[in-house]
């Protein structure tokens, strides 16, 4: 592949997704912690060359935009005023991008593989292409767009509304992922006509008018290839299946021995440590870091943006979020941990609830190293603990408490200096 010539990508993003049957658009339900444009874009993070990746939004353009933000920047964004077809769509986002190639992917129906694309844009420029389509076999083909072939020759694209009896048969489909020669495009979308059942315009009609030309239009197969497509809630549902297990296989690829595959529940952004032992029943949500040599579980939670740290052990019962452990704690059984800090070397006891809400506002608590937080503390934030401190069981602390300080009862109050752990 050449590495002067770089490739833009366009994300197709601006639909309702009415078959969803939710206000919610399509693009941004969750789809194992993550919204579902977070594996296109993923993907095409990965694609070797890239140089801008353009997003056309429209259905609710300021909320799915928000909702990308927070996993990726340097994103460029144009909206597609009328929702009147992926043609359309693509001619706006055209006017954003300027490399010689783009790739074109569906928000809702990704590619889940950054190999795939890029085995994909190696054939394209091997081929001299002016335009490759991603092709896969599927067991049942409905509802999505199929391949029409002459002599194993890529002719036609047809929607599920166009194919006649015989047609439908056709379990040889349209990932919705493409790469065009800009040029390309950009001088033949104007020749497709509006669809008269769906009254919208269909990108997949350019196959038919480039072969038309004698363009070379290339079809690359990759079964291989990660490939869903999700345009109902039932979809969904089989999607998260399919998901599930790629990021489960993923960490035990990576030396993360998870103990029940079937009751564990991880997403894509989370990082885990090699020698991590994951239990059943555990539930590990969006952008979680965990170290090395941890044990997790069974029964836990640990919500969006917390870390755990090297040799540290979170166990059955237990659930924390926004909060960070350092090396070799101990949270073994059930509690709450909300806004956190928590230093080296800290035992954290049965029953330990951090009251973090104040009604209005999510306050913070600091344990510093070496403190032991007692069964049934409560620790009402604001709160700082110090270094080598220790609250008694069932202490309620909502004053700091000192280096090298035992508190005890409610309120806690100071019982006395503790030596050192």
């Amino acid at each position: 592949m050449s590495s002067k010539k770089s490739i833009d990508a366009v994300i197709l993003a601006a639909g309702k997704g009415t078959r969803m049957n939710s206000t919610l658009p399509k693009v941004i339900h969750d789809l194992s912690g993550v919204p579902i444009i977070y594996y296109a874009l993923d993907a095409v993070l990965g694609l070797r060359n890239k140089k801008d990746i353009c997003v056309v939004l429209g259905y609710k353009a300021d909320q799915v935009k928000k909702k990308v933000s927070e996993y990726y920047s340097k994103l460029k964004f144009c909206v597609q005023p009328k929702l009147n077809g992926s043609a359309k769509a693509v001619e706006i986002a055209l006017k954003n991008i300027s490399s010689e190639d783009v790739l074109i992917m569906c928000a809702d129906s990704p590619v889940w593989s950054k190999d795939s694309l890029n085995r994909l844009y190696q054939f394209h420029i091997k081929q001299n292409a002016d335009c490759t389509v991603l092709i896969v076999d599927v067991d049942c083909p409905k509802g999505l767009g199929r391949i029409i072939e002459e002599d194993s020759n890529l002719i036609a694209i047809k929607e599920e509304i166009e194919l006649n009896i015989h047609e439908k048969g056709i379990k040889r489909i349209n990932t919705g992922v493409y790469i065009f020669k800009r040029k390309v495009l950009l001088d033949n979308l104007a020749a497709i006509k509006e669809n008269p059942k769906k009254k919208e315009y269909f990108l997949t009609d350019i196959i038919k008018i480039l072969v038309s030309k004698k363009a070379i239009v290339k079809s690359f197969s990759d079964n291989n290839a990660f490939f869903f497509s999700v345009n109902n809630l039932s979809d969904l549902v089989k999607a998260q299946v399919l998901v599930k297990e790629k990021i489960i296989c993923n960490f035990i690829q990576k030396g993360i021995k998870i103990i029940d595959p079937a009751t564990t529940f991880i997403a894509p952004t989370v990082r885990i440590g090699i020698g991590t032992v994951i239990n059943p029943l555990t539930f590990i949500e969006d952008k979680v870091k965990i170290g090395r040599n941890c044990s997790i579980g069974p029964f836990s939670r640990i919500r969006e943006g917390s870390t755990v740290g090297d040799n540290s052990e979170v166990g059955n019962f237990s659930e924390m979020v926004r909060t960070k452990l350092s090396k070799n704690v101990k949270y073994k059984h059930f509690g709450y941990l909300g806004d956190v800090s928590v230093k080296d070397k800290v035992n954290i006891g049965a029953g330990v609830v951090v009251a973090n809400f104040d009604g209005r506002s999510k306050n913070k608590t600091y344990i510093s190293k070496n403190s032991f937080i007692g069964s049934d503390t409560v620790l009402v934030a604001p709160v700082k603990v110090g270094k080598n401190s220790l609250t008694a069981a069932g202490a309620v602390v909502t004053k700091n408490v000192k280096d090298n300080q035992v508190v005890g009862g409610i309120p806690a109050r100071v019982l006395k200096r503790r030596g050192k752990w």
